[in-house]
């Protein structure tokens, strides 16, 4: 496996050269609006293939007459119970049958959001953009350094400690605000910006990258990539849903 990836980052090669692809046509607000209705497609797609739809709709069907049944009830609580029994076995029998269709549908969803958290998350600063870095666990004093041969070349973390011994030199390979020693859960989501090597006297280091921003009005948090991808994913999501009659 490559370095820095885990299993939901493999789509990513494919993501990121489609992504380059609509750039040629379409801006990234437009590009976003996009992938939330692609998310929403294949997730509401996988969950309405692999989930038993005809069970589900007799078992709302049969929830439905239940709850009707102890609406209409009128007599003591202990001839109740028998109608509220069923009516809460049988809405806990349809979460059990949704739950393991909704989590596999949900992993698309999920290797798309670890790919636009990168490609639309943060930028790279300019090379006169004052950065603030930390380190963890022990303040020591890090910079990012420039190769003034070659502009395109990535930037470059250099950590040093209180007597200016440099500890590391780590290139910056991708717009990712935190470095770290690779941890068991970076098989599943991998940082790909790299890893800390495991004898760094650090555990992590926090980047003051610049955060994307793609609406130009409303309040700072309205302007991320999360909100035009989440919005369209859950509208998206909800009229598919509607439109498929999809239990």
């Amino acid at each position: 496996m490559i370095a820095g990836m885990g299993v939901f980052d493999l789509p990513a090669p494919l993501l990121s050269w489609l992504d380059a692809w609509l750039g040629q046509v379409a801006p990234p607000t437009l590009r976003l609006i996009f992938w939330g209705l692609l998310a929403a497609i294949l997730s509401m797609a996988l969950y309405w293939l692999i989930s038993p739809q005809q069970q589900l709709a007799t078992i709302k069907h049969r929830a439905l007459e239940a709850r009707q049944a102890l609406n209409a009830h009128d007599g003591e609580f202990a001839e109740a119970w028998p109608l509220m029994r069923r009516m809460l076995g049988l809405s806990m029998r349809q979460l059990g049958m949704t739950t393991w269709p909704a989590l596999v549908a949900s992993l698309p969803v999920l290797a798309l959001i670890c790919w636009l958290g990168t490609t639309y998350g943060y930028g790279f600063p300019s090379q006169t953009e004052a950065v603030g870095i930390q380190t963890y666990p022990a303040p020591m004093t890090a910079r990012l350094t420039y190769d003034t041969v070659d502009p395109k070349a990535p930037a470059r973390l250099v950590v040093a400690d209180q007597n200016g011994q440099a500890l590391s030199d780590i290139p910056l390979l991708a717009p990712v605000p935190t470095l770290h020693k690779k941890q068991w859960w970076n098989a599943l989501i991998g940082n790909p910006a790299g890893y800390l090597p495991d004898d760094s006297p650090l555990e992590r280091i926090d980047i003051g990258l610049p955060a994307q921003e793609f609406l130009t009005l409303g309040p700072s948090w309205l302007r991320p990539w999360y909100v035009l991808f989440f919005g369209t994913l859950l509208l998206g999501s909800i009229t598919i849903k509607v439109a498929g009659r999809i239990e």
